[in-house]
């Protein structure tokens, strides 16, 4: 499934915010954690303000423990985070 420029591999999880799918990112040629917020929560300015809060909070922080945010966008009516992604264990 491609979703803009990424290539979706499989869906990682699902919350009350969005769904993270690892995909694929051609232009820089990694595996990416793809955060795209749920269609559901786009009705509400309240959830995509908070959803592009996160990016940058997260964005803003430079930390070992923490995923590094690649890019931050929208897709039609969709609202994405492309972060790092990790390998290991649901948390």
């Amino acid at each position: 499934m491609k979703y803009g420029r990424y290539e979706v591999v499989e869906e990682l999880g699902r919350g009350t915010m969005g769904v993270v799918y690892k995909a694929h990112d051609p232009q820089i040629d990694r595996m990416v954690a793809l955060k795209i917020l749920r269609p559901d929560r786009v009705v509400s300015q309240d959830f995509v303000l908070r959803f592009l809060r996160e990016a940058k909070a997260i964005g803003r922080i430079s930390h070992p423990n923490i995923v590094t945010v690649y890019d931050v966008g929208k897709i039609k009516e969709d609202h994405f985070i492309s972060m790092e992604f990790i390998e290991g264990e649901n948390l």
